[in-house]
């Protein structure tokens, strides 16, 4: 069965924002959207948001509604409604599923459940290295300068602990 991936509204508004959003195309062919993030990626107007709207007129970025194993969302007070539908969904079939998110305690309570989680340092990593774009760390910036929070510093980190996955 193929891998599943999950994306949180952070890396989408922060790679449409900077016109990369189709690194996710790029790399997993597909993205799925729980509702409640896809309503979030959707809710204010700007190019992010015109960008966004595209992949999932496109197809490449799908909508899902939740299903009947949701629980109460938010999962807990510390995590939104769109970090809670995502884990949710991932936990599903954990083994299948990919989490992209940034948000550190969405992340935390992900892997302590046995999540595959990446952020969007390590996404830009494996697009440099895979020359879908010339410089992860010119994008990083980028995304700096539109308002993500993002540490510069964290693709050294990235690199460090993925040398052996190259």
């Amino acid at each position: 069965m193929a891998r599943i991936v999950i994306a949180d509204a952070g890396p989408l508004i922060a790679l449409a924002g900077i016109d990369r959003l189709e690194i996710f195309r790029s790399l997993f062919g597909r993205a799925t959207l729980p509702e409640a993030i896809a309503r979030e990626c959707t809710a204010k107007a700007g190019s992010d948001t015109e960008r966004i709207a595209v992949a999932l007129a496109d197809g490449w970025l799908v909508r899902r509604a939740p299903g009947p194993e949701m629980p109460e969302i938010p999962l807990t007070p510390s995590l939104g409604p769109g970090e809670s539908e995502a884990i949710v969904s991932a936990m599903a079939e954990p083994k299948q599923r990919l989490l992209i998110m940034d948000d550190r305690l969405a992340r935390r309570y992900a892997l302590r459940r046995g999540l595959s989680v990446i952020g969007t340092v390590r996404l830009l990593d494996l697009a440099e290295a895979r020359g879908l774009v010339e410089s992860a760390a010119q994008c990083i910036e980028a995304m700096s300068a539109n308002g993500y929070r993002i540490s510069p510093e964290l693709l050294a980190v990235v690199r460090e602990g993925s040398e052996g996955e190259r």
